[in-house]
């Protein structure tokens, strides 16, 4: 049976987010290195404590809200602090069974860590090692802090920083021509090829009309590079006309198509929304151009508190002295335009001037910011 995920009024199931968050972070798992305490790991006696923080595992995020305090024995053994990752286990509506903390020994060495390809098959047991040490009957010794992190603030400086260096190398490849006469970087034509075939370095484009497969879904014409990352590991990058679309081949396997984000994918829409104060004010707007209900939601609703004119005063006073609390707004994305409604607006009465409660108009600023999900 067909699914939709990302699609309106579909769910956006967890193993393909975690597929696409894996996917984005190319496999990595860490720690992130800006929340909290960073799942520091501290020890005393024969305890181990780990502090708060998140950490991302194979495209699934765990978090430690406050401590966790877990005994490691006082047995002879060489031990790993892991979170471990079962999704053979089912979670309930109260407990969290598919992820916890575990230490793994072996008397004679560190032990090896179960690691099955828990993104691909959505089940098995995945281990993330955060320390390594050693027990025995006096309490914890030769401690190993093994965390890695993910710094998601320069996630993006990365992928512009990977951008480049395909650019450097194009250059470098012109400048090491010997007679350095012109010469033009041959593109090869595809028609009706099956992408997935194509995990050797080069150039290819495929024309309007054409029947390639694996191809982004919803791109016609297209001119795509093909990378070698190390060896067994390939990057496409496909672009088709502003977009821009990346997958990995490793493994044996294509990775799912991932688009980069570009500014064409946003657009933000202001204005006015104004009425009476007994009412909810409410305005119709129109759909940016190539934006529609089934390819955008909406990132982000903004109201700046304008003015407020009372009855019988014949003056506008600034709204930020009379209007109280939350603005509570809707914004429905309709077929044919965009719905704003702002409900239940409490009005304060200025006892010094002796203001009625009921104003005459109220206005208000908004902005609204939409972007492109299909």
């Amino acid at each position: 049976m067909l699914k939709g995920h990302v699609f309106s009024k579909q769910i956006f199931g967890n193993p393909i987010f975690a597929l696409f968050i894996n996917t984005f972070l190319d496999g990595k798992n860490g720690i992130s290195n800006n929340y909290k305490n960073g799942m520091q790991v501290t020890y005393s006696g024969t305890n181990l404590t780990i502090n708060s923080g998140a950490v991302c595992i194979q495209g699934r995020f765990l978090e430690e809200d406050t401590s966790t305090t877990i005994s490691a024995g006082t047995d002879s053994s060489y031990c790993k602090l892991v979170i471990e990752i079962d999704l053979d286990k089912e979670n309930t509506e109260s407990d969290f069974v598919q992820g916890a903390y575990k230490i793994v020994k072996s008397s004679s060495g560190y032990p090896n860590l179960t690691q099955s390809n828990i993104v691909k098959n959505v089940s098995g047991i995945y281990q993330y090692e955060l320390a390594r040490f050693r027990t025995n009957s006096s309490g914890i010794s030769n401690f190993q802090d093994m965390r890695t992190f993910l710094d998601f603030d320069t996630i993006y400086d990365a992928i512009e920083a990977e951008y480049q260096s395909v650019l450097d190398e194009l250059e470098q490849s012109l400048q090491n021509v010997v007679d350095g006469s012109a010469y033009w970087l041959k593109a090869t034509q595809l028609t009706n090829q099956n992408l997935n075939n194509y995990n050797t370095e080069g150039f290819y484009y495929a024309a309007g009309g054409n029947t390639v497969t694996n191809k982004p879904i919803g791109v016609d014409h297209f001119g795509v590079m093909v990378k070698r990352i190390a060896t067994g590991l390939y990057k496409q990058i496909l672009d088709n006309n502003e977009e821009r679309w990346t997958r990995y081949f490793g493994g044996g396997t294509w990775s799912e198509w991932i688009k980069d984000i570009n500014k064409n994918d946003f657009a933000v829409i202001t204005g006015n929304i104004s009425g009476d104060g007994t009412e909810s004010p409410s305005k119709t707007i129109n759909y940016p151009t190539g934006f529609n209900r089934d390819n955008c939601v909406v990132s982000t609703v903004n109201l700046k508190r304008s003015t407020v004119d009372f009855k019988g005063y014949g003056a506008i006073f600034d709204s930020s002295s009379y209007l109280t609390g939350a603005i509570p707004t809707k914004v429905a994305l309709g077929e044919t335009n965009i719905a704003l409604e702002i409900r239940n607006i409490n009005i304060a009465q200025d006892g010094s001037i002796m203001v009625p409660n009921i104003p005459t108009s109220v206005s208000f600023e908004y902005t609204i910011v939409l972007m492109k999900i299909s």
